[in-house]
């Protein structure tokens, strides 16, 4: 069986390329095979023999002529318009090396051909390529004015049509190297001189390769990968991670550059219906650094900084909230990767405490109980079911102190050291 394919990103947005070494047994060459989400259901991606050890697999358009029926046609829409459904999702041609869904009148073409055999060319009103739908002007007297805004074509009315034909770009495979949550799997197998393959895809001892590990980790790697964990199982606290969301149900704080009122108790700032979804169980490592109070013309302000990091999953980003069992809010920003050759292997950010009256406290976690926020250096206990800010050592059950107000992370003599 082949052993040593490589896969890594390939220059060219939107692909992958795929090296491996000569395989002697492959008398006639390779064949090329790719899965989705788990290495099952292999599917083919050459059609003739790779003749070579290297394969480019990427985004591809195929130009489609359909010819309408009937039942294309859909009664919808205002008067003075016509709409068409088309079979296939419709892709413009490739920007920036990325194709995009087809939403401009220019991204498809529909020609006309009249009774009489003379084809014109129309330019539709609107494309809209996630409903598969394209829309054409009708005029008052049933007419469909030709060629766009100006034009030599006379207006032709739909009783002379004998057939419309709508031309567009079909996406036969799309590779999207930034797709971070899903897993693609590639494997090669030699094909031998009796014109069969050495194996199945996906047989035991075949060698397989995914964009999540873009290229094998070596042994430093591995044991990084193994110290990280080592670490968050002996030091890490339980945690919850809220993810934020970018897409969803605008709230109606924002306003029309899509920026949310402060203090919104629907989208907590966000822009977004919700906010954030989650909780998602996480393993947190938290430096446990003290607040700092920085006194300018505003007055005195106190913030929590602090550099943590993660292990490769989950994936986080600027923005996403991190949930303590002490009722503690932190916000994450300035997240870096370690991806060394394309292999995520560890996750670096700040994460900035959020004060107290933050509307962001207010997001609902579904937990038996609500954490409770209290300092044991001067409260014996907050009550039931909650968790303390530090060790249960350090808790007074008898004593009275000297500042019962004492902020988390100061001692309890804080204010009344003199020098």
């Amino acid at each position: 069986m082949l052993q040593g394919l490589l896969l890594l990103n390939s220059s060219v947005a939107s692909g992958h390329d795929l090296w491996w070494p000569i395989d002697h047994k492959a008398k006639i060459g390779y064949n090329v095979y790719r899965a989705k989400d788990a290495p099952v259901n292999w599917v083919k991606l050459n059609v003739d023999p790779i003749p070579c050890t290297y394969f480019r697999d990427q985004t591809r358009l195929q130009t489609v002529h359909y010819i309408v029926g009937p039942d294309a046609w859909i009664d919808a829409g205002e008067f003075g318009q016509k709409c068409l459904l088309i079979p296939d999702t419709p892709y413009s041609n490739v920007v920036k090396g990325r194709p995009r869904v087809a939403a401009h009148p220019d991204d498809v073409q529909v020609r006309v051909t009249d009774r009489s055999g003379v084809i014109r060319s129309y330019r539709p009103k609107m494309v809209s390529g996630m409903d598969q739908t394209i829309w054409l002007q009708v005029e008052s007297d049933g007419t469909l004015p030709a060629g766009g805004a100006v034009s030599d074509f006379p207006l032709i009315n739909f009783a002379t049509v004998a057939s419309v034909m709508v031309v567009y770009q079909k996406l036969v495979n799309y590779v999207d190297v930034a797709a971070n949550m899903a897993r693609t799997f590639f494997t090669v197998i030699p094909i031998l001189e009796n014109g069969l393959e050495e194996h199945e895809p996906g047989a035991l001892g075949t060698q397989v390769v995914d964009t999540m590990q873009v290229d094998k980790m070596d042994y430093m790697q591995k044991e990084m990968v193994r110290r990280n964990a080592w670490i968050f199982a002996q030091a890490g606290e339980p945690a919850y991670l809220m993810f934020r969301r970018t897409s969803g149900e605008r709230c109606g704080c924002a306003d029309g550059l899509g920026k949310a009122r402060s203090a919104c108790p629907v989208c907590y700032e966000t822009g977004i219906v919700g906010g954030y979804y989650g909780p998602l169980d996480m393993i947190f490592i938290d430096p446990d650094q003290a607040q700092i109070r920085t006194i300018d013309e505003g007055g005195i302000k106190v913030e929590r900084r602090s550099r943590s990091y993660l292990s490769r999953s989950p994936i986080v980003q600027d923005g996403d909230l991190i949930i303590r069992k002490n009722g503690e809010r932190l916000v994450i920003s300035g997240v870096t990767y370690k991806m060394p050759r394309g292999v995520l292997l560890q996750q670096e950010f700040d994460v900035s405490l959020l004060n107290t009256g933050d509307t962001r406290y207010l997001i609902p976690i579904y937990t038996p109980q609500v954490p409770v926020i209290y300092n044991p250096a001067y409260q014996a206990s907050p009550g039931p079911g909650a968790q303390p800010v530090f060790s249960t050592s350090t808790m007074p059950h008898s004593r009275e102190w000297d500042n019962k107000e004492a902020q988390i992370g100061r001692t309890i003599t804080f204010g009344q050291i003199s020098s």
